[in-house]
């Protein structure tokens, strides 16, 4: 099959919003008015057609709270991830308590899909670093693929693999899949989705996927459910923190649409076919 650009889809709700004092804590979820389906309907019809596939990840609070999503989109032939379990910062997690969320996570998943969940995406990006155990813990708790390494800070590291790439852990491989990035107003970037791309020109994100592509490599694309919710509740953000979660919104559901006519995009385990090997990290190797 001819490369193809890929298509991921975050799904949590418009209040997992990590380290926020108004939104971060569990405990004031349950009285909160649950949108996430709304995103996902729209982005299920918007692919219903076209001949994509993409793969949601998603977040075993939300999953707990909507089998029946879940089931939607399987059901639709897309493949589903895990985005851990209470939408907390890997880096910000011991070991253990990584652990703990990832296989919660996945076993609620499993439970209602009646099949395996072997894909990851960290909720933030918050993987960071290639060197970081948590990739280990990732393949002794059954995944083969992480998506959650940016090669650009502050989200990631200038180091982390740019293209998909097969990373050995002490616990065995895991391939790695980071999301498509470029320039934007001059330094390195996400532009596979996020704010840096949708305050980007159209044109300039479809000249870097046309580039990755070009290249070889599969861009990978993303987004959220909230991205395309029309009644997004109003929320208690300033500054940076209103930028990165509402600047550019409204453009997300269009831009969707012209690239789904444009291309036919896949799924993240797609990404395999053209992997490279990457040399172990020594601080992986030694942990």
């Amino acid at each position: 099959m001819s490369l193809a650009p890929i298509l991921t889809v975050d799904v949590e709700e418009w209040f997992h919003v990590c380290g926020h004092p108004a939104y971060a804590d569990p405990a004031t979820w349950a009285t909160r008015v649950k949108r996430a389906h709304v995103g996902v309907d729209a982005l299920l019809s918007l692919l219903d057609g076209t001949g994509s596939k993409a793969t949601f990840f998603v977040l075993g609070w939300v999953a707990r709270q909507s089998p029946a999503l879940v089931r939607r989109i399987a059901a639709a032939g897309h493949e589903v991830g895990c985005h851990g379990d209470q939408h907390r910062r890997v880096v910000e997690m011991s070991l253990d308590g990584f652990r703990e969320d990832v296989r919660r996570a996945r076993g609620t998943l499993e439970e209602i899909l009646g099949s395996p969940v072997t894909a990851y995406r960290a909720p933030e990006w918050s993987m960071r670093s290639a060197a970081n155990p948590a990739l280990g813990v990732l393949v002794e708790e059954g995944f083969t693929l992480d998506s959650s390494l940016v090669a650009a800070p502050p989200a990631g590291d200038a180091g982390n693999p740019d293209r998909p790439t097969h990373l050995a852990t002490p616990a065995g491989p895991i391939l790695e899949v980071p999301p498509l990035s470029g320039t934007f107003f001059g330094r390195r970037a996400i532009l596979g989705g996020g704010v840096c791309s949708r305050l980007s020109r159209e044109a300039r994100v479809l000249r870097t996927i046309r580039e990755s592509l070009e290249r070889g490599d599969p861009p990978v694309l993303y987004c959220h459910p909230w991205e395309l919710d029309p009644e997004h509740p109003q929320m208690d953000l300033s500054g940076v923190d209103w930028l990165v979660h509402f600047g550019g919104r409204s453009r997300t559901g269009k831009r969707l649409a012209r690239l789904l006519a444009l291309y036919r995009f896949r799924p993240v385990t797609a990404a395999a076919e053209v992997a490279s090997v990457g040399p172990p990290r020594a601080e992986n190797a030694a942990a």
